[in-house]
């Protein structure tokens, strides 16, 4: 059986409607052929006065082909035409603001059952990435708009349908890749089944105003924990070690034993074996912000 075709299967918007939209799990459901990026896209939006009417609480954005997509510290990525799932969604949380960094996790938790369900052993890889073998397949990043700070918006990319030869790096995976049997739909079922499984762990925190009825199934598939460990840190040093726990304020506990007080490029891959020093173990932990890069090492 061949490689299907993305272009001719572009997402099926009235099933989605039926699943998503007249269901009343979610607000909204545009699809737009091709932009830039849905975040950015949806950030504009946010300066617009009438924003919280046109883009309500779980309301989405959803693109057939994204350019000029933007990760976490500005890395960008782009994805073929009809390849990947390049979607936003708009949350008005009732988490209070220390808690909303837990929001990306809960957008890994529910794809990676998703994944999951059809055969692929996805995990968390701390702080918003979603992993198969050590392979990123999904990506995911949280962003307050300035002139709406009571808003938060999700975005997310998955690869679906790429080949080898279009992934960007060597480093990632996609569904197709995981699973040779996937057809062309499965993009329509992953996005549908995806956002579903989201809504309702948005509602179930919603009505606490609290992480805490989630918390413990976000850390139950973080495969970060037990890792070695290489974490680049904003003033360009570095700590290795061992990663032990998640925190429930969502920090990764490292049990450090080397460093790095040599500044260099993050994404120099760590530098050479002279730079680093060992140390007495001692345990550290990390906020998402406090981290420029996490990779898992060798070491």
């Amino acid at each position: 059986m061949g490689e299907p075709n993305a272009l001719d299967n572009p997402l099926d918007m009235d099933q989605l409607q039926a699943r998503l939209v007249e269901t009343g799990l979610f607000s909204r459901l545009v699809k737009v052929e091709s932009t830039g990026s849905t975040n950015a896209d949806l950030l504009a939006a946010a300066a617009e006065a009438d924003f919280t009417e046109t883009w309500p609480h779980l309301s989405v954005l959803t693109a057939e082909e994204q350019t000029a997509g933007r990760g976490r510290m500005q890395r960008g990525w782009a994805s073929p035409p009809g390849t990947t799932l390049s979607t936003s969604v708009v949350l008005q949380p009732s988490l209070p603001p220390e808690q909303r960094h837990w929001l990306s996790l809960a957008a890994g938790l529910a794809l990676i059952g998703v994944l999951r369900r059809h055969g692929i052993p996805a995990s968390m890889k701390w702080p918003n990435d979603v992993h198969v073998h050590g392979r990123k397949i999904a990506g995911i990043l949280a962003m307050v708009p300035p002139e709406n700070p009571q808003t938060v918006i999700l975005g997310c990319g998955i690869n679906v349908l790429q080949t080898a030869e279009q992934l960007p790096v060597p480093t990632a995976t996609s569904v197709l890749l995981e699973r040779p049997q996937t057809t062309g739909t499965m993009r329509t079922e992953l996005l549908a089944a995806w956002l579903t499984d989201f809504a309702e762990l948005i509602h179930r925190i919603q009505g606490e105003g609290d992480i805490d009825p989630i918390r413990e199934d976000i850390i139950a598939v973080i495969g970060t924990i037990g890792e070695e460990v290489r974490v680049e840190l904003p003033d360009q040093t570095a700590v290795r070690g061992r990663a032990t726990a998640v925190e429930p304020d969502g920090a990764l506990t490292i049990e450090v034993t080397s460093r790095r007080r040599t500044p260099l490029d993050a994404e120099a891959g760590g530098g050479p074996a002279h730079l680093w020093e060992t140390v007495a173990p001692y345990r550290q932990s990390f906020n998402s912000g406090d981290v420029i890069h996490l990779r898992y090492d060798a070491a």
